[in-house]
């Protein structure tokens, strides 16, 4: 198919990332996740065109986050008209987020983030069987990534949260973080591509509003630069600094770990505290996830910077011959203890 000036160059530099960033393996399904948003359809008529020569399955989920009314319905009809047009096929969820979000007591944002990644996995399972086999495609532009790092910067997130939106995290990739959302609606409007405006994106009730109608202009005309590139950059940077923690973390946690499942107390006096964190922190998931495979409810938790200051300073105190038999609260009524030269996680009920 002979596409549009623009929209040529645009598939072919989001290819360009698909491929230097190995997202989509040969023969994979890829479940991608269409609001009716300019940048997801474009991402959807890019994964169209592609797959005819990449080799793998598409198929387009909308979820419905009965929000908006009838305006929701009007973009679950149009990404359902588009799948149809173009034979791709396409799944539609209704979810009622803010009665969940009510129910769990969190913000709209978050519910809705927490029941898309869900759906999508769990569709992306059962189309595929395992997480090797399939990927979940989300549109997010290098205009959300630099937001997402400003946003994490406010709440004084460390070096993780300087990444900000990864390229592939697990089963997730985001094959549109090198383009710009103007380049995405200039290449939408040569191909003639339908799209809806989601009306709560002009609201400044959510925090993503507010930086990028508010603070990234502020900082344009303060500054005089646009600050979306730079803010990229250090994202970029901050990813590679990351990426060789996590590799000296990860050797530290197998060296720390003992055939009981506990973490040696010796082993882990011999991480800085910024890799000791980190190997703390797996060590949390780890077992969580190790509960849940056993049929337990799966429990989302993970350790912030306080409890992970009080177990660094746990372990310091017992090396130096205190503390040698203590507990520190964790989040979900969980506790660490340290005793005799071992750290481990006793669940509320007093199973380790």
């Amino acid at each position: 198919m002979r596409y549009p000036k623009e929209t040529f160059e645009l598939f072919k530099k989001i290819a360009s990332t698909c491929e230097r960033r190995n997202m989509i393996p040969r023969d994979a399904v890829v479940v991608a996740g269409v609001s009716g948003g300019v940048d997801s359809m474009v991402m959807l008529a890019f994964l169209d065109d592609y797959r005819s020569r990449y080799r793998f399955d598409l198929f387009a989920c909308h979820l419905n986050h009965m929000i908006r009314g009838e305006d929701a319905d009007l973009d679950e009809l149009l990404v359902e008209s588009f799948c149809m047009k173009r034979a791709i096929p396409y799944v539609s969820v209704r979810t009622d987020i803010p009665k969940l979000a009510e129910e769990l007591g969190v913000s709209l944002e978050q519910a809705g983030r927490d029941v898309r990644r869900d759906t999508m996995v769990r569709l992306g399972m059962e189309y595929a069987g395992s997480p090797e086999r399939f990927r979940v495609a989300f549109a997010h532009h290098m205009d959300d990534r630099a937001e997402s790092i400003l946003m994490h910067v406010g709440r004084g997130s460390g070096l993780a949260g300087l990444v900000g939106i990864r390229y592939v995290d697990g089963v997730f990739i985001r094959p549109l973080l090198d383009v710009r959302l103007e380049e995405i609606e200039s290449a939408a409007e040569a191909l003639d591509l339908p799209w809806r405006e989601d009306e709560t994106n002009r609201s400044d009730e959510f925090l993503r509003n507010r930086v990028r109608r508010t603070l990234i202009p502020a900082w344009r005309d303060v500054l005089g630069y646009d600050p979306v590139p730079v803010l990229v950059r250090l994202g970029d940077a901050a990813e590679g600094d990351e990426q060789a923690l996590l590799q000296w973390a990860d050797a530290s946690y197998r060296t720390a770990l003992l055939p009981d499942g506990k973490m040696a107390v010796s082993s882990l006096r011999d991480c800085p505290p910024a890799i000791m964190k980190r190997v703390l922190a797996r060590y949390f998931e780890e077992v969580i996830a190790a509960r849940d495979d056993r049929g337990h409810t799966a429990l989302k938790l993970t350790l912030g910077s306080v409890h992970l200051d009080q177990l660094v300073k746990g372990v310091e105190l017992s090396v130096s011959g205190e503390g040698r038999d203590t507990s520190y609260s964790l989040p979900g009524g969980m506790s660490a203890r340290i005793s005799d030269g071992c750290l481990f996680i006793i669940f509320p009920e007093g199973k380790a």
